[in-house]
């Protein structure tokens, strides 16, 4: 049978491709591993490090967590320019400088202010929260660098046949740290230390994690293009709000935009599993519930598959797997808004218990799998989109549908969780004293509702916004802007020599 016919064989002839890859590739991937199991390790507890370790309340517990990754997204708009001017080591710098000072401001404020010393000094609970708010705006300016500075030296240092499995590769070593901070870190330090000072020892052990990366990338060549046609001469005349608005200018940037616009609902449902389910897992089920590892689920089911699909989703449209994913992820809310009663007529679920824990993995099983569809696919297309010149720019603005979800689903998140799924309502689940319009389903029905959205405003709309080739697209319109300048230039000419006569 020859390698053509060979299913096998064809399947790791795609990874063969990474073998032309630069030892830059592998330690940017590293880089965001270890930065991932700091971000991912914090996120997955940060509601409630903030209500049980510094004492917010459930609405501001939320509030803040939905700052913080408002704070995230709203820098990484200019933090984009700012690295096309400065280059990647000086923004890899920048930032862990200011995401280490941040975490350590946040990490250790609330015990600073309780210590003796504190004390001695007039510190209290109050000045203990506002160095936990400081700290959470610091260190939200330097994870702002993070994104737009890695997925830029995945581009750079991955050739055109290697780029869609570079990318793949990324998102698959994402998800591994993810795995390694729910299933590890989180839950290793909950257990080992308790729910509430489990918290501490989690945020501070990512700070050790952000210093690994640090290091990491000192060893980075960022001159080391993997395409020098995508070399390009630095322009140190060029300001970060100049290419700003040079960028705003471009159709391809615009029609971005509006897709990105369109995703916000569903990008809501992404939120949810830091700003919502926390609170939602302790309250519906019991407090000692295993958060680590059940936040695991989802990034292992995203590295096995990846693992197994990287060659098969290679060979399909990149704008279709993005429609297909965004549509799995929004129906898997699903599960957990039907009434909780249809879980009773499964065999062999009897109790408040069951039925819950069946709902939450089942939406995760699901959820996960729409995913990993969608988002590898969805950092592809915004590289591919991008000029050579402002691959970061285009990179930072990929973050508006999150800029807008995160503090949208901070508010309302603090809100609906408050009135659906308070301290106490598994008591009235279990003695029947809540109906359906006031329990957990509801809230669920409501995310529901907006996720559907996005898919179906981007399948009507798919035709004028997004396109199978935009690299090709960005050409026409570079060669089309070019022969306008040319052809301006030759009528001044013109005009100049009739003049003269």
């Amino acid at each position: 049978m020859s390698n053509k016919q060979n299913p096998i064989v064809q399947y790791f002839s795609e990874f063969k491709i990474l073998k032309t890859v630069s030892k830059d590739f592998w330690l940017t991937n590293l880089i965001q591993f270890f930065d991932g199991i700091a971000y991912f390790s914090l996120i997955a507890i940060f509601v409630l490090y903030l209500s049980d370790y510094c004492g917010f309340d459930d609405a501001n517990a939320s509030l803040w967590v939905g700052f913080y990754t408002l704070f995230i997204s709203a820098f990484v708009f200019a933090v984009g320019s700012i690295c096309d001017i400065i280059g990647l080591k000086r923004s890899y710098a920048i930032g862990f400088c200011l995401l280490l000072f941040g975490r350590l401001v946040m990490g250790l404020s609330p015990d600073i202010c309780s210590s003796s010393l504190g004390a001695s000094i007039g510190l209290d609970a109050d000045c203990a929260r506002i160095g936990v708010m400081a700290g959470i705006f610091i260190m939200s300016f330097g994870t702002a660098f993070m994104s737009p500075v890695i997925q830029t030296s995945i581009r750079r240092f991955t050739t055109f046949t290697a780029r869609a499995t570079g990318f793949n590769v990324y998102y698959l070593l994402m998800n591994i740290s993810a795995v390694v901070a729910s299933a590890f870190v989180v839950q290793g330090f909950r257990d080992a230390y308790g729910s509430v000072d489990g918290g501490f020892w989690v945020v501070n052990f990512g700070t050790a994690m952000c210093c690994c990366a640090f290091l990491a990338t000192r060893l980075i060549n960022e001159n080391n293009y993997a395409e020098p046609s995508e070399r390009m001469q630095t322009n140190t005349q060029r300001r970060p709000l100049q290419l700003f608005k040079e960028v705003w200018k471009e159709s391809a940037f615009r029609k971005l935009i509006l897709f990105l616009v369109l995703t916000l609902g569903v990008r809501i449902v992404f939120t949810l599993q830091f700003i919502v389910m926390p609170q939602y897992y302790v309250r519906t089920l019991y407090e000692d519930f295993s958060i680590g590892l059940v936040n695991a689920l989802n990034p292992t089911i995203i590295v096995v598959g990846l693992i197994a699909l990287i060659p098969v989703l290679n060979r399909f449209s990149t704008v279709k797997l993005m429609i297909v994913g965004m549509s799995i992820s929004a129906f898997s809310l699903v599960f957990m808004a039907v009434p909780i009663d249809w879980y009773y007529y499964v065999p062999g679920i009897e109790t408040r218990s069951q039925a819950y824990l069946v709902a939450i993995v089942t939406q995760i099983l699901v959820f996960a799998f729409g995913e990993l569809l969608f988002s590898p696919r969805f950092s592809e297309y915004v590289a591919r989109v991008a000029p050579k010149d402002k691959v970061a720019s285009y990179m930072s603005i990929s973050a508006l549908p999150m800029f807008i979800a995160k503090p949208i689903n901070g508010i309302i998140g603090g809100l609906l969780v408050s009135y659906f799924c308070y301290d106490g309502i598994a008591a009235k689940i279990d003695t029947n004293h809540i109906g359906f319009w006031d329990s957990p389903e509801l809230m669920w029905m409501i995310y529901l509702i907006l996720a559907v959205v996005s898919p179906l405003a981007i399948i009507k709309m798919k035709n004028s916004i997004t396109s199978e080739h935009p690299e090709e697209d960005a050409l026409k319109e570079a060669e089309a802007k070019k022969a306008l300048s040319e052809d301006e230039v030759v009528s001044a000419a013109v005009v100049s020599e009739e003049a003269k006569s």
